[in-house]
């Protein structure tokens, strides 16, 4: 309990703000780093996490992270300082949705229950995602059992796009900023219509929209208006230097993709309907200490 207690406080001195948000231990103590494919063209660090159905764990992350793997594969988790591969077993989600299910062979983090699903989640509700983007983590020793802490990023729930009822692949949109790192992340919200601070999961994080737009290079001109009808329809692109020349912007014929700010996930309903055709999972028990062992 004082373990407990700890967290919370530490969530609250780390991620609060104007909102006093902050991200409670059911969800912390969930979210892992892992790593597929090590020492190959393929390697990759991104984001996993548990939840428990019926009883049994199971490891979440998006299907792309493990694109390269098998059915039986390795994948690499972080704790006490060092990558330690365990076996698993993938289950992918059908196209579109970007989610696989990996049965991990023992019980990998604390049982706190961590409700799935999105049915008090309104439009405009701020929301979180947690991850290790670019490998990044929150060392802090002892707080988590062996495993580093995720990081935290705010968005607004925008809204969602349905793209197969049938499979129930509906796309969530959030306003923020995902970076490579963020996949396989939980996606959370607080639910208002409960007392107290109770968070939910509802989504897993695949990636972001990008703005492909081409790039320019600088080309000297004599003055502001050598560049003649681009200076009348596109004056921004004549630019005066601090030395007093002059040049405009032209296309490189190169083009680069930006970050507009949409990041992309996939609601969780699908992966919970896949888990139980494979109830396979460990059990989810009390682990001594309610503190994550890395092994039974």
């Amino acid at each position: 309990m004082k373990r407990l207690l700890l967290l919370c406080t530490l969530a609250a001195l780390l991620f609060s703000g104007a909102t006093n948000a902050q991200i409670s231990s059911n969800v912390f103590e969930r979210v892992l780093n892992v790593r597929v494919s090590a020492g190959t063209d393929h390697e990759e660090t991104a984001t996993a996490f548990t939840v428990d159905v019926d009883g049994q764990e199971y490891l979440i992350t998006a299907k792309h992270v493990v694109q390269s793997l098998g059915g039986n594969d390795k994948i690499d988790i972080f704790g006490n300082g060092v990558w330690t591969p365990i076996s698993v077993k993938i289950f992918r989600c059908d196209d579109p949705i970007d989610i696989a299910v990996l049965i991990p062979p023992y019980q990998l983090t604390v049982n706190f229950t961590l409700p799935f699903e999105p049915v008090n989640i309104q439009f405009g509700q701020e929301v979180y995602f947690l991850g290790f983007p670019y490998g990044i983590q929150s060392p802090v020793h002892g707080v988590n059992g062996p495993y580093p802490l995720a990081l935290v990023k705010r968005g607004t729930f925008s809204g969602q796009i349905p793209l197969d009822p049938a499979k129930k692949a509906v796309m969530i949109l959030l306003d923020g900023y995902n970076n490579p790192g963020f996949s396989g992340g939980p996606i959370v919200y607080r639910d208002f219509s409960q007392p107290g601070y109770v968070m939910k999961v509802f989504g897993v994080i695949s990636g972001f929209i990008p703005e492909v737009v081409p790039t320019m290079t600088e080309h000297s001109i004599d003055s502001p208006n050598a560049a003649g009808a681009i200076a009348k329809s596109e004056p921004w692109r004549i630019r005066r230097r601090k030395d007093g020349t002059y040049f405009e912007y032209v296309d490189s014929g190169e083009s680069v993709a930006l970050n507009t700010g949409l990041v992309e996930g996939y609601f969780l309903d699908p992966a919970i309907d896949l888990i139980r055709k494979h109830p396979i999972g460990p059990e989810a028990k009390d682990l001594p200490g309610n503190s994550p062992t890395g092994a039974p």
